[in-house]
């Protein structure tokens, strides 16, 4: 199982919470802590099938993120099974 860090951002004016995904180059978002991260989940996921199907490499697991403000969160990779 691979896990990336993640980075959990605080709810903005309109009570949305972002999630960023840096070494995938993904933005989520979602109504609370959870959903935001479930999304971050969903899309990894989505990214990650497609890189697989082109048969391209997966990027290695950053060690050091920039947090900008929000709080550092480990996310797991759910990769699908193969047929």
């Amino acid at each position: 199982m691979l896990l990336y860090q993640a980075v959990l951002y605080p709810a903005d004016d309109d009570g949305i919470w972002g999630c960023a995904v840096p070494d995938l180059l993904i933005n989520a978002s979602g109504q609370d802590r959870a959903s935001a991260i479930e999304d971050a989940v969903a899309i990894m996921s989505e990214v990650l099938a497609d890189m697989s199907a082109r048969g391209e490499p997966f990027p290695e697991p950053s060690v050091d993120i920039d947090l900008d403000g929000g709080t550092l969160v480990i996310i797991p990779a759910k990769l699908a099974e193969p047929a």
